[in-house]
């Protein structure tokens, strides 16, 4: 069964913050879209992610396995875009300086 690696990445964002708004906010989503997704696994998966009843959310096995492997999709993600980042403001990269020997030695 493919699952889509979104619907990872918004599962563990839920059991991260301990329920569905707050995970909502925590990737910049909408709680309903985050409702409908985490209703739609439980669907095809036929089997509950959640505890029912509890707050915060309580991840069954199951979810708490699931969430696990969006939360490495998730960590990988911001790491490239911390990456982006760091290159776009020249934090990090390689500056290749050439010239004359005679400049070179003065310069250095």
């Amino acid at each position: 069964m493919k699952i889509d690696e979104r619907h990872l990445v918004q599962l563990a964002a839920v059991v991260k913050a301990g329920g569905v708004t707050e995970g909502a906010a925590l990737l910049g989503l909408s709680q309903p879209a985050i409702s409908r997704t985490i209703a739609m696994l439980e669907k095809r998966l036929d089997e509950p992610l959640f505890v029912k009843g509890r707050r915060p959310l309580q991840p069954t096995p199951l979810g708490r396995a699931l969430a696990d492997h969006g939360q490495v999709m998730l960590s990988a993600s911001r790491k490239a875009s911390d990456t982006i980042e760091s290159f776009r403001l020249g934090k990090s990269g390689l500056v290749r300086v050439g010239g004359t020997p005679f400049f070179m030695d003065a310069l250095i």
